[in-house]
């Protein structure tokens, strides 16, 4: 007689907290996203639904509201993993944190995805840095996404564990589709929120500036949200329809199609973290042009597997996509190279390192 023993999952005493991942419209409900395919069990519960902000009091209300619920009657989790980044989120998290702490003495890892939280944490009020320095200081990990954050988050707060837990990315095939543009254009997809610091009006800029040598020979895809009638007006105005498409918010099927149509992912912004479209792109083989801001030197090799340029440099970036246009031997040394860069970001890597933090703090 053989006697099976069932070893419980190293996630059913964690619950995570965060955005919603369904319908996400941000880096963070990606991760989570991932996290949800591949963790079981997944305790979640969101804290933003991503809709006006008169339903979200009322979204983050019943999250309160589960969170007491689910504290009271799952009495075996005891690490709740709270994912935030700045600003609002904060405010969130701390009510969070500070049920699940004071109230049920859980213990507390707090994941921020945040690229300019020492900004923000260096120019907010009293109240403000009060809530982040909660956050950090009663939580028995922070985890970032990158080591430039060690000496800020050592040198303005009481870090228990610091460490670095990278995003993960979905292993990704690329789609057959059915080409849309003239053989011999070089595709460049932009994928993001529509606003200055993400340099999308920067890039549109510098394409109206340079149309006449840029027609026939590239093609912008643009997704995103936010400042939407804005973009839509500099593409009008500047005369590059033709060569400018905006496809809205992008996600699922969609986005598969954009990434497996497109040659180059470019991301001309001035603040991130680790941002998730990068990593994505590296999964579908597609080189990166993005800035050297974040995290994002420690993944994009320029000439390796992307080109990186200073943020607003519209003259270098200039010199790379019609260098993009010309060389397709580089083009395909750098796809190789991004799809091995993404390797190191799939889910099971990622989960060796989240089961071992968890075994730690039980």
């Amino acid at each position: 007689m053989s006697l099976s023993l069932v070893m419980p999952s190293p996630y059913s005493n964690v619950l995570y907290i965060g955005p919603d991942h369904r319908n996400h419209r941000g880096g963070i409900g990606a991760v989570l996203s991932i996290y949800s395919k591949n963790i079981e069990p997944f305790n979640f519960i969101p804290t933003l639904s991503y809709k006006n902000k008169f339903y979200e009091l009322f979204f983050f209300s019943g999250a309160l509201l589960r969170l007491f619920l689910q504290l009271l009657t799952n009495r075996r989790i005891s690490i709740v993993h709270i994912h935030g980044a700045k600003d609002g989120s904060i405010m969130r998290k701390f009510v969070m944190s500070f049920v699940a702490k004071k109230i049920f003495g859980k213990k507390i890892i707090f994941h921020i995805h945040a690229g300019a939280f020492n900004e923000c944490y260096e120019r907010g009020g009293r109240f403000y840095k009060y809530m982040c320095r909660f956050l950090v200081n009663h939580s028995e990990a922070l985890v970032v996404l990158s080591e430039i954050w060690n000496d800020f988050f050592r040198q303005h707060f009481r870090v228990k564990r610091l460490l670095v837990i990278k995003n993960p990315v979905e292993h990704k095939q690329p789609v057959c589709i059915k080409a849309i543009h003239q053989p011999g254009i070089v595709t460049f997809l932009f994928l993001g929120r529509i606003a200055d610091h993400k340099g999308i009006f920067d890039l549109v800029n510098l394409i109206t500036a340079e149309q006449h040598t840029l027609r026939g020979k590239c093609k912008f895809i643009v997704g995103g949200n936010h400042e939407v009638d804005r973009l839509l007006k500099a593409i009008e105005e500047g005369g590059i329809g033709d060569i400018v498409e905006y496809v809205g918010w992008v996600q699922d099927a969609e986005k598969d199609r954009f990434f497996s149509l497109c040659d180059y992912f470019i991301l001309p912004t001035y603040e991130e973290a680790m941002p998730m479209t990068i990593l994505e792109a590296f999964s579908y083989g597609k080189p990166v042009i993005s800035t050297p801001v974040g995290s994002i030197p420690e993944v994009v090799k320029d000439r390796q597997n992307g080109y990186l340029f200073t943020p607003g440099d519209m003259t270098t970036l200039k010199k790379i996509i019609f260098h993009a246009t010309l060389d397709r031997a580089g083009y395909e040394y750098m796809k190789a190279n991004a799809m091995n860069t993404a390797i190191e970001f799939y889910p099971e890597s990622i989960k060796t390192e989240l089961e071992k933090l968890y075994a730690e703090i039980v």
